[in-house]
Order: structure tokens, then sequence, then C-alpha cells
């Protein structure tokens, strides 16, 4: 895996909703009043401007309709799972290659509870400088677990660490599976279906029909095309083999969501015209072993 060209991914899907933080109130998917922070100051000087913002959305939808779509809708849509499954039952969550992702900062469910953010040294390094120099500290509740997903076990990483096998654990894992090898989905997947039942997994994927160059999605091969020049995509399901896939990890399938369910529950309630890319969609799995 081409480390900086993952870590740069994560950029791109934190630009992605500082631009969504200019949409009036009324129509705005999310409030994110950090991410200005961990984007830089000249991603965060350029944003300020709606043209820079147009042409941004444009670049990105060029290649794909609707990746910038597909970016904030899932956002919103984690947003709401993790806010609803911590006012329930869940007091400890894993953010697996965590990015840029804020959700830790700025929920105030994620005050309650013990979260462990997962990623690459490269990224994480630098977010942890940005997030102390604009908080003024690191959080106590938050711990840092630097991982290489092909090279090193989830498991081996979280030992090291607090995470308490025996309490049931939110895991979210936000855009990360078509970038790694089906082995070490597969490890992470292990890791998950061993801990406490009732723990639950929010996880994205990418078809495997594009992964494979048969999707008749418009431009998705042209999609690949461009991923392959920074950070390829190599690893895709299929939503007719998620449940049987899931099934030997202890892992029932709750939900299996895409960009139909974004315009409805979504966009069309706030009058937003906006695409969403066909060709990713988001899963939540519960844990079922006895």
């Amino acid at each position: 895996m081409a480390k900086q060209g993952v870590a740069n991914t994560a950029i791109g899907a934190a630009i992605c909703r500082l631009i969504e933080q200019y949409q009036p109130d009324e129509s705005r998917l999310f409030n994110d009043p950090i991410v200005g922070e961990l984007v830089g100051t000249t991603f965060r000087f350029l944003m300020r401007f709606v043209s820079m913002r147009n042409l941004t959305m444009k670049q990105m939808d060029a290649i794909t309709d609707g990746i910038y779509g597909a970016q904030v809708c899932r956002t919103r849509y984690i947003d709401d799972t993790v806010q609803n499954i911590l006012s329930q039952r869940i007091k400890q969550v894993v953010i697996l290659g965590a990015g840029l992702d804020t959700r830790a900062y700025r929920l105030p469910e994620m005050n309650r509870v013990k979260a462990f953010e997962v990623d690459l040294p490269i990224v994480q390094n630098a977010k942890r400088k940005k997030i102390k120099e604009y908080l003024g500290r690191l959080p106590e509740n938050i711990t840092y677990a630097p991982i290489d997903f092909d090279t090193q076990t989830l498991e081996t990483v979280l030992i090291e660490t607090t995470y308490d096998v025996s309490e049931p654990t939110l895991f979210i894992w936000e855009g990360v599976t078509q970038y790694i090898t089906e082995e070490a989905v597969r490890e992470v997947l292990t890791f998950v279906g061993k801990s406490a039942p009732g723990s639950v997994i929010i996880f994205s994927y990418v078809l495997k029909s594009i992964i494979e160059r048969r999707s008749d999605i418009p431009n998705a091969d042209k999609m690949m095309d461009s991923v392959a020049k920074r950070s390829p995509w190599i690893f895709g399901l299929e939503p007719s083999d998620l449940q049987a896939y899931l099934q030997p990890f202890h892992l029932a399938l709750t939900a299996d969501v895409e960009n139909a369910y974004y315009q409805e529950r979504y966009l069309k309630p706030l009058k937003r015209d906006l695409t969403v890319f066909k060709g990713e969609h988001m899963v939540q799995a519960v844990v079922t072993r006895p």
C-alpha cells in the first residue's frame, strides 16, 4: 500500500467536510468546527472562496459523478449512527484508519466513552500535533494507536493499550477497506468478531464489480485509472455476498446503505440537489458470538 497516497486521501475527505461547512445552516448535513484546523493553513484559506470550493467539487466529480456527495453523506450517516448507538449502551469506540476524522472531538456522546484512534503513524502524528494546538491538550479519553493494516494486526496493536476485550465496542471503519488487501480486511473482521457480543462495526466498501472493472456505473474504469496513480483500490465486496461474507466472523448484517438511502433520508428533506456516487456502500453489523 502506498502509505503517502493513502495519507493524502485523509486530506481529501477532510476538505469535503470543510466545504460542507459553508452550506447554509438549514441545508448543511453536519457541523464540523474542527476540520478547518486539520487541513492546514493553505487549504483553509483557499476554501474560504466560493470559486475554489466549486472548482474543488467539480474536479472531484470530473472523474466519476458523486464523489463529493458520497463523502459528506457517509459522514452524516456515520454521525447519526454513532450518536444513536452511544446513547444506548456502548462505552468503548475504536476508529480504524481514523485519518482526520473529528468525531471524537465534536460529537458530545464521544466525551463519555473511551476512544481509540488507529491509523498510520504518518497521519496520526500530524493530526495529534494539530489537535493539541487547537485544543491546548490531547483529550484524556482518547488513545492513539499507530498501525499499518497490511503488516500489523489490530489485536497486537490494541493489546498494548487500555482496550478492554470484555467491553462491547463500536468500531468505525470509514474509507479504508478498498485500499488494503483482503487478508488485512479479514484480519480486522476476525478481531471484531471476537469482541464482546453486542459490539457493532460500521464500515464502508467499494463494489467489487468496480475493482474488477466490470461495473456498469458510468466512468467506473476511469475512476480506477485515477486512483491507481495515487493509492490503488484493491478490495471490494458485492451486496448480494455481504451477509455470507460476514457470517464466519460472527457478524450479523443489520444495514447495507447506498446512495438511494442518502437521497431519501438526507438530501430530499434538505432540498439538496447533490449527486452521490453509486459505487460505495456503508455497512452496519453486530457481533452475535455466544
